[in-house]
Order: C-alpha cells, then sequence, then structure tokens
C-alpha cells in the first residue's frame, strides 16, 4: 500500500480480508482510465477512493440516508434510482458494495447504465458473503449468475467476472468479524469470550495464506467486474 495516505491505509486495515482486494481492484480501474475521464463514484460514502482518481473528473453520489458522516457532502445527493443527471454525463462508473443496498438493484443498474456514454464502463463489486450491515438496508447479496442476469438485462455487456478471493480468506474474514459479535456476549463469561477472540483473531491471520489452495472459489467475499454499455443503435 505504498503511496496511500494515512486515511485509505487505516480503512483498508479495518478489514483486510475483504479491503484488501477491493482496493487492488479500485487501484486497477484507476489506472487504466486516461486523464480527464469523468467518472461518477456511485454510492461513494466518505469516498474512501477519491485520492486514486486525482488524474479524473472525479463525481461522487450517496443518498440522504446514507450512514457514512461524508455522504451528504457528496457532490450528487439523492437515489441511484434516479440520479439528478442528463444521460450519458459519464464516460465510466465505479460502485463498490452498494448493490445489496438498494432494494430495487435492477433500477439502480438500468439508472447507471442511463449515465454512462455509449461504450463506457461500469467497474462494480458487490457481496456474496457476509454479516448483516447498514441495517436496514442491507437487501442482497449476489451470486456471479445473478450479476451476470442483472447486468445482462441493464444493457450492459460483461467484459469481467471473477471472485475476489477464495475459500479461506472468506473464513478469515468471518473470524476477524467474528471477534466483534463476541463483544456484545453475556455478561460473565469474559474468559470464554477472551479465549474465542483469540481464537479467532488466529485463525484471520493464518487462514488466507491456504486461500491458493482454493481453485474452484466457490465461496468468495464478493466479485469484481468490469461492464460495457452496449453501443446505442441508431
Amino acid at each position: 500500500m505504498a503511496g496511500l495516505s494515512p486515511a485509505l491505509r487505516a480503512f483498508v486495515d479495518q478489514l483486510p480480508e475483504e479491503r484488501c482486494s477491493l482496493l487492488a481492484f479500485v487501484q486497477a480501474v484507476a489506472a487504466e482510465l486516461p486523464p480527464g475521464t469523468r467518472i461518477l463514484d456511485a454510492g461513494a460514502g466518505n469516498a474512501p477512493y477519491r485520492e486514486l482518481f486525482a488524474h479524473c473528473d472525479y463525481v461522487t453520489a450517496d443518498w440522504e440516508s446514507s450512514p457514512h458522516a461524508q455522504a451528504l457532502g457528496a457532490d450528487i445527493v439523492g437515489s441511484l434510482e434516479r440520479l439528478p443527471i442528463e444521460s450519458s454525463t459519464f464516460d465510466a462508473v465505479l460502485s463498490t458494495q452498494v448493490l445489496e443496498h438498494v432494494a430495487e438493484p435492477m433500477r439502480v443498474l438500468r439508472e447507471l447504465h442511463r449515465v454512462i456514454r455509449s461504450g463506457g464502463r461500469l467497474y462494480l463489486t458487490a457481496p456474496l458473503t457476509g454479516e448483516l450491515h447498514e441495517e436496514p438496508h442491507d437487501y442482497f447479496r449476489y451470486t456471479s449468475y445473478g450479476l451476470r442476469h442483472l447486468l445482462g438485462q441493464a444493457g450492459f455487456t460483461v467484459d469481467v467476472l471473477r471472485p475476489r478471493n477464495g475459500y479461506f480468506t472468506t473464513l478469515a474474514s468471518l473470524a476477524r468479524t467474528g471477534t466483534w459479535s463476541i463483544d456484545h456476549a453475556v455478561a460473565g463469561s469474559e474468559p470464554r469470550n477472551a479465549a474465542a477472540k483469540r481464537l479467532l483473531s488466529r485463525l484471520a491471520l493464518l487462514l488466507p495464506a491456504l486461500d491458493d489452495l482454493d481453485e474452484r472459489k466457490l465461496l468468495p467475499l464478493g466479485y469484481e467486474c468490469v461492464a460495457t454499455r452496449r453501443e446505442d443503435r441508431g
């Protein structure tokens, strides 16, 4: 993570099993975009990846009920189902870990399709595995087949769709977040709670080293996707 700001490092370090692969994906996206690319970060929250797009015309969007403190300071505040933006405004759209939080994902994908110029790209990540979060606005988890279907129906051609990790990194991530649930365990079992947290923390450190043993990657934390808006037909 050389060259990253302390804020972005801290963001990734909070959930390294989840966010290291997300960071790698977004870094690759930023690296392939030429200077001046107009890109929308849809569901940007606190916009942790902003610094990676200093060479682009980077625009953020989030809605009024976002739990993220800086979301109300987004460039565009409103629902991703009805963006107050003209059609074909952006060369690209980035949306990381947002699709699970929208009640009508097809509407959102069609709206993102609308605001991308013909031939422009959508860069998307979505989860398959993970605990409830940002409740009550936590609606879905996605398989690769579900994502491919939704994107195709929304008017995109899927160029890349792949798991972000293997089985053992998923287990490590669940072990790490499992330590958080122990913080709410019944009082009076402190020694057992502490032992469980030590065990889970150790597993979180050790398990990712086994990820190369999982060739099929049937239980990733989620998927990364690159999709192109199909050319308009005259």
